[in-house]
């Protein structure tokens, strides 16, 4: 067998996993209504002819950038993880989240939300975490929270979690797998995000909140995860630091509001 037969027979797309089919429109109309958009997107955005929110993916069978619909984006979701050999995992996923929906939906007496469905599996996965001394996947998690009270512009909570996983990775959270016998923190090797910097400072400015707002809801936040968690690094210690990034932030977001943009269509200073 050559090699041009190898890669053939080991190609994700002639596995015995399902087919992939285009999906999406390449041009810029809208997957819901068909009418024209005035540009084609590069972001998720609202039709202005229908009210639906047209999402933007690149699918993996063209690498063409396509604008689908919401179910539309869950299947080019699933098309990746046949490329990329995680469909069993996907699917799993799937299946665990369609699980939890129906447990909540008995709950509430209602269909739930997407939003609440994957709060309450974080919450669960926060306390595996927890038990298992997993600190990283822990912050992740925390992000992933941070994420979907960002996305239901529910800034102020956003920003105190936020501000909670910059202390977290001021201690240098590990991973230990269940394993007591190291330090779940490592201050030596602790790294400070500069997208959540970023993603904080964002939430700062549009609420116009001044150091000090800032300071008391970083110790607040704070102060719960060091007596809870025994964390090596003291919130007034943390705060230091993170008010010198958050500094940072500020003056970039500054000069960055003086640019000028040129006809090209670059930005000038």
């Amino acid at each position: 067998m050559g090699i041009f037969d190898f890669f053939k027979n080991n190609n994700p797309l002639n596995s015995s996993q399902p087919k992939l089919e285009k999906i999406g429109n390449v041009e810029a109309i809208c997957p819901y209504c068909n009418n024209s958009l005035k540009k084609k997107p590069s972001a998720k955005t609202k039709c202005r002819s229908c009210g639906n929110y047209v999402y933007v993916r690149t699918r993996p069978i063209d690498q063409e950038k396509v604008l689908v619909t919401e179910a539309q984006a869950e299947q080019i979701e699933e098309q990746w993880s046949i490329v990329n050999g995680t469909h069993e995992e996907y699917l799993a996923s799937k299946q665990a989240f369609e699980n939890e929906k129906a447990t909540l939906a008995t709950r509430f007496g209602k269909e739930p939300s997407k939003s609440d469905v994957k709060w309450s599996m974080l919450n669960k996965q926060l306390l595996e975490h927890a038990q298992n001394s997993d600190w990283g996947l822990y912050r992740n998690a925390r992000f992933e929270m941070a994420e979907i009270l960002r996305k239901e512009s529910r800034f102020e909570d956003a920003l105190a979690t936020y501000l909670e996983i910059c202390y977290l990775d001021l201690n240098g959270p590990r991973n230990l797998g269940g394993y007591s016998q190291a330090s779940p923190f490592s201050p030596q090797t602790a790294f400070l995000a500069p997208g959540i910097v970023g993603r904080a400072e964002d939430i700062i400015e549009r609420l116009n909140y001044d150091i000090e707002q800032v300071k008391q809801i970083c110790q607040r936040v704070a102060e719960m995860s060091y007596s809870s968690l025994k964390l090596p690094v003291s919130p007034e210690k943390a705060w230091l630091k993170l008010k010198e990034r958050i500094g940072v932030a500020a003056c970039f977001n500054l000069r960055r509001t003086q640019q000028v943009i040129r006809p090209d269509g670059q930005f000038q200073r």
